[in-house]
């Protein structure tokens, strides 16, 4: 935007914005009215002072962005940022297993300890990894004569780095040298001097209003190059360093996610001064992760500062497992008053781990007893499984050969990844629904040559039922089952498994299905739909509630059923501990030249469609 007085437009960042801003004001002035600028060199003059404002105007932005949390994409920004609302960004970890430990001592003493970093060998994929022990263990004798036990062993290698306070030196820090430290195994101590015997332990600093002058704590913070500082008070807030202090810090450079599914232990160091040892594998390793990335620092800094590492709205309950428990990939809580049937008292917490849907035992006991120390008296905190419904679509894609460099087989390959992108990106995480017309949208747009998509959903959920047991079983979609008219077939399907009628008479090959909102089984003799029993169960198709009464198979394919269920809405809303996603064994697509329909007019022609893929999944 240029100007016609003799004032300097100051609002245009653009390079050749501020370049003609510039003739523009310099042409008004009385002594360079009759200059020609961009043939003389003045020309050049003003490219510099344009670049030269350009370059500035840009700089100043990038910094006022670093400035806010939301903004800031360095990450030394963003820990610094964090910082300010008291939150440590999360260092890699080492991943956590236990074993168990059998010792045969020469002298069968009555009992031995086992010395707190005691180490152990794991081999995955070649390489080496080294885990510990994470405090001392005493190892008594039984009254077998045995000597066993269960460790919690982690993996990293304990180094251990020492610094001498200088009060001579302002810019002195004690910063951890590796970005491969595990904080959480960091352990300080403090000597008054180099000769001096004694210690005191230093742990890290937890309640801010309860610190005293006299407090041995310690403070962690990242700063550059994704390194840990130690900082410690000043005398009033906790208790300061003096001239001379040696400052040790202990602590296990770990290798991160790379080392979880280790299996196989062996012992480094002798065992409380024993070589003679058996070792059985009760839990793999799991837990290991990578730093916190940038993104998860700007989205939980905030939460945990509202959460104030207290665990009282269900909120709370998601920002301490994001803050606290690597393998979280989504976490949802929700209040016992939230349930259909309400439960006051109750904080449910639902977590999907990184590895697989659901967690292992070791894992649920990490979260229990994290949640444990931060929970209401009055609370119970009850970890539930996250609730799968895997989506079923069939689309037909219609695409015209004579625009297409590739044939219906590489479309049907193309369509396929585009959905596995929607499902890697959109879904598998609480509260993500699924959108119909996005997924339709994104494979429209897969191929040029592709003219049109049709595309149909079911979903489907699975359990392994009881088979010595009569047992009910419930299943909410929370979204309307289509149920268009009274008589309507095909809304509930299931897999097959073999079931006794009301005679003792068992059958193969039967199925759910459903009839006005009652649930029947079935099975087929030829195109005869024969009725095994005539009221299993329950469906209320407004609220996708599904419920099985006293359901007692005898057998099922994979020992699973699988529930089919054909919503009334082409569009998914998953609720609380619900998970949307689409597998790539489930997707159906069938291709169309509609080139060649229109050359030959034959439109029932097998020929001309192409089957790609279709499921396997239990149907």
């Amino acid at each position: 935007m240029t100007t016609s007085n003799n004032k300097l437009n100051v609002t245009d960042l653009d390079f050749e914005q501020i370049k003609q801003n510039l003739k523009s004001f310099l042409s008004n002035q009385s002594v360079l009215s009759s200059y020609d600028f961009s043939a003389s060199a003045l020309n050049q003059i003003l490219n510099v002072l344009s670049y030269n404002t350009h370059y500035n105007a840009y700089y100043m932005n990038m910094l006022a962005n670093e400035m806010f949390l939301d903004t800031a994409s360095i990450r030394s920004s963003v820990s610094s940022k964090a910082k300010m609302l008291n939150y440590t960004p999360r260092s890699m970890q080492g991943s956590r297993a236990q074993i168990l430990v059998n010792v045969t001592p020469v002298d069968n003493p009555e009992n031995f300890v086992v010395d707190k970093y005691t180490k152990f060998e794991s081999v995955k994929n070649g390489k080496s990894y080294t885990y510990c022990t994470t405090d001392s263990i005493t190892m008594s004798r039984s009254t077998a004569g045995n000597y066993q036990t269960t460790m919690d062993v982690k993996e990293g290698y304990p180094t251990t780095y020492t610094y001498i306070k200088n009060s001579n030196d302002p810019e002195q820090k004690f910063i951890i040298p590796s970005s491969n430290v595990d904080i959480s195994t960091i352990e300080v101590t403090i000597k008054p001097s180099e000769n001096d015997l004694t210690y005191s332990v230093f742990e890290k600093a937890g309640d801010f209003t309860e610190l005293k002058p006299t407090s041995n704590v310690y403070f962690c913070s990242e700063t550059t190059n994704g390194r840990y500082e130690i900082e410690f008070g000043d005398g009033n807030v906790s208790r300061g360093l003096s001239d001379g202090n040696v400052v040790i810090i202990k602590c296990l450079i770990c290798n991160g996610e790379e080392s979880n599914g280790s299996f196989v232990f062996n012992p480094l160091d002798a065992v409380g001064g024993y070589t003679n040892i058996t070792i059985t594998t009760i839990s793999p390793s799991f837990g290991g992760s990578e730093r916190e990335s940038i993104e998860s620092v700007k989205f939980n800094a905030p939460k945990t500062y509202a959460a104030q590492k207290r665990a009282v709205t269900a909120e709370d309950y998601q920002a301490l497992i994001y803050q606290n428990f690597a393998d979280a990939d989504s976490v949802q809580s929700w209040g016992g008053e939230e349930e259909l049937d309400p439960v006051y008292g109750r904080v449910y917490i639902v977590v999907k781990p990184k590895t697989g849907d659901f967690l292992t035992s070791a894992q649920r006991s990490a979260i229990k007893q994290l949640l444990d120390e931060r929970k209401m008296m009055s609370i119970t905190p009850v970890i539930v499984d996250p609730v799968i419904f895997n989506i079923v679509p069939e689309i037909i894609v219609k695409f015209d050969s004579v625009k297409s460099l590739v044939g219906a087989a590489e479309i049907g390959s193309l369509v396929k990844k585009t959905v596995v992108d929607y499902d890697n990106s959109s879904l598998k995480m609480f509260g993500r629904n699924f959108k119909y017309s996005t997924l339709l949208n994104l494979i429209s747009q897969s191929e040029d040559s592709i003219t049109n998509v049709l595309m149909s959903i079911k979903c489907y959920t699975t359990f392994t039922p009881s088979y010595s047991l009569s047992t009910s079983y419930t299943f909410k979609l929370n979204n309307e089952i289509n149920h268009p008219f009274s008589g309507y077939q095909g809304a509930i399907d299931s897999s097959s498994f073999t079931y006794n009628d009301s005679f003792g008479v068992q059958y193969s090959s039967c199925r759910i299905d459903d009839m006005d909102g009652v649930l029947r089984i079935y099975r087929m003799v030829g195109q005869t739909k024969i009725i095994v029993r005539s009221n299993i169960g329950t469906v209320n198709y407004s609220t996708g509630l599904i419920t099985l009464s006293a359901f007692l198979p005898v057998s099922a394919v994979g020992n699973v059923v699988s529930i089919h269920i054909e919503p009334k809405f082409e569009d998914l809303v998953p609720v609380r501990e619900q998970i949307l996603k689409i597998q790539e064994r489930d997707i159906k697509i069938t291709t169309i030249d509609v080139n060649a329909l229109e050359r030959r007019s034959e439109v029932s022609d097998p020929s001309l469609t192409t089957q790609v893929t279709s499921t396997g999944a239990n149907y």
